[in-house]
């Protein structure tokens, strides 16, 4: 990981918010160094690239959701703080997404300054754990 966590990875099936998200990440001044729009590329992409922050959206395509890949990357030894995006405020998908420690849940439509804030906790997540 860089030592400014800037670069992150998305991963989201839907092509146009992939866009849109891209494209707020962009404008906050962080870096998109992978994108995925399934579970298993998503994983290959992740250890290709080693991002500072990833945003996860949880119902993708493919055999593996989002939070199968972050329980994954957990099991891997990875502590990437990983923002999810999702389109449910089901309360029991919520809880189990933080069960695998995620920064925040949020919902779609992502707005910019939601999304400004969970990167900016993220990244000082990400300097803490990179300093221990």
């Amino acid at each position: 990981m860089s030592a400014n966590p800037s670069q992150v990875m998305i991963v989201e099936d839907d092509l146009l918010l992939l866009m849109v998200e891209e494209r707020l990440v962009k404008n906050l001044g962080y870096e998109v160094v992978a994108k995925a729009s399934e579970g298993g590329l998503a994983l290959r992409l992740f250890r290709e690239f080693n991002p500072d922050l990833l945003l996860l959206d949880i119902n993708i395509r493919g055999e593996l959701t989002g939070i199968d890949i972050a329980r994954q990357l957990r099991k891997e030894g990875s502590t990437v703080p990983i923002i999810f995006l999702s389109g449910e405020n089901d309360h029991h998908l919520v809880a189990e997404a933080k069960q695998v420690g995620v920064v925040d849940y949020l919902l779609k439509p992502i707005t910019p300054a939601g999304l400004k804030n969970s990167l900016e906790k993220a990244s000082r997540l990400a300097e803490t754990v990179n300093a221990a």
